[in-house]
């Protein structure tokens, strides 16, 4: 299971029956909740997909209008000399002023940039001088992850410790990666709508896809730290193996150790926590952190057997958005060399999903983020009603936060 990003500028009409990304057309997505996420950008310098099918299906979540409000930042240069911090250092930022507190418009702002627009997309400091500003929060869960920035040459570092190689084009490690940065706060579509126009993607599309991954939960967790599974972490381990205990043993040193935990109710891990179980994906995007040693064979695994996105987008929501924007982006240029032809964004949406080319798996979730975008889930009525729609309170653990 893994992950992939991209996105950027335009005004988006959603169109049924339509593509998902490309330039002017709607989108429409589904709810795929983070267990069910491939790796998301792993491997590198090798045929074999970097994101592996999931083993779970998401839960669709009930949708509630939405408003857009959140100011981008320019991505710094990345640093391949310094080492990446094992925590996104929180940074809050003062939102622009805010001129509404209504749900974005139905058809979106953004659409979807055609192929080859990639040398004109707007930096990250324009887009938040782009994006609609409104106070609206369907998720005020996600406060937190929504303005903490990671430290920027950390994140470079952790890329450039983990090249993607020669299957991938050259830009995806020269201009790409170095341009994913998490440098934005905002309320939870601001952040959407900064990444979208960032990459040149929908921002409906981001939208419905987001749905499908988590319901628009960054990290919903218990008190203790267990994550509610589905709501911003998923995908389980079939089994632990030396290679899942050195991710998770790597994971639980950025601020919870998953291993530890103990099961609740509601929300609960599909497993019983133990040494090498942990969950492979997070975030509002399902973003997949864990990378097999076998994607990168015959070369050597990547550093704890992750792809270096952890912890950066569990900690931040502008992180997680900006890096699947901007695998959507570079699959979209069609810079992924195991994947098909440039200009069907349907087949990128499907692959980060799948980590494959409109396979059974990636044409089921083409076809679940569609429903979400012919939906528009997150402004139906129930969507921002989270509890008791979105997730359950337990009886011992209490209300997740």
């Amino acid at each position: 299971m893994q992950r992939y990003l991209i996105v950027i500028v335009c005004v988006l009409s959603v169109i049924m029956g339509a593509g998902f990304m490309t330039q002017g057309a709607g989108e429409t997505l589904v709810d795929d909740s983070a267990s069910q996420r491939v790796a998301t950008q792993a491997g590198g310098g090798h045929a074999a997909p970097t994101k592996a099918p999931r083993t779970t299906s998401p839960t669709s979540p009930t949708a509630s209008p939405t408003t857009t409000t959140s100011a981008p930042q320019t991505t710094p240069a990345p640093s391949t000399t310094s080492s990446p911090s094992s925590t996104a250092a929180p940074t809050t930022s003062t939102p622009a002023e805010t001129t509404t507190g209504a749900p974005p418009r139905t058809d979106g702002y953004f659409t979807t940039r055609a192929v080859g627009s990639y040398s004109a997309l707007p930096t990250g400091t324009q887009c938040a001088q782009t994006i609609t500003r409104s106070s609206w929060e369907p998720r005020p869960e996600n406060t937190a992850q929504n303005h903490t920035m990671p430290d920027a040459q950390a994140v470079h570092a952790s890329f450039a410790e983990r090249p993607r190689g020669s299957s991938y084009d050259f830009r995806w490690d020269q201009w790409l990666l170095p341009r994913v940065d998490g440098q934005f706060t905002g309320t939870t579509d601001e952040i959407i709508q900064w990444a979208a126009c960032k990459w040149g993607i929908s921002d409906n599309l981001l939208r419905a896809q987001a749905v499908r991954e988590s319901t628009w939960y960054q990290g919903l967790h218990f008190s203790d730290g267990q994550c509610y599974w589905n709501r911003g972490c998923g995908d389980a381990f079939g089994s632990a193996t030396a290679a899942s205990t050195t991710y998770c043993t790597a994971v639980g040193r950025a601020g919870h150790d998953y291993q530890r935990d103990t099961n609740s109710t509601v929300g609960a891990y599909p497993y019983t926590p133990t040494t090498g179980l942990c969950p492979k994906t997070f975030s509002i995007i399902g973003v997949m952190a864990w990378d097999d040693p076998a994607w990168q064979a015959p070369g050597t695994p990547y550093l704890d057997n992750q792809n270096g996105t952890f912890p950066f987008a569990r900690d931040s929501t502008a992180f997680a958005l900006d890096y699947e924007a901007s695998f959507l982006r570079g699959c979209y240029e069609g810079w992924i060399g195991w994947l098909g032809p440039a200009g069907d964004m349907d087949g990128c949406v499907g692959a980060w999903y799948s980590g494959d080319w409109h396979t059974t798996a990636a044409d089921g979730y083409i076809a679940r983020v569609q429903g979400e975008l012919t939906n528009h889930t997150w402004l139906t009525a129930n969507f921002a009603d989270g509890k008791g729609n979105q997730y359950k309170c337990d009886a011992v653990k209490g209300c997740p936060q």
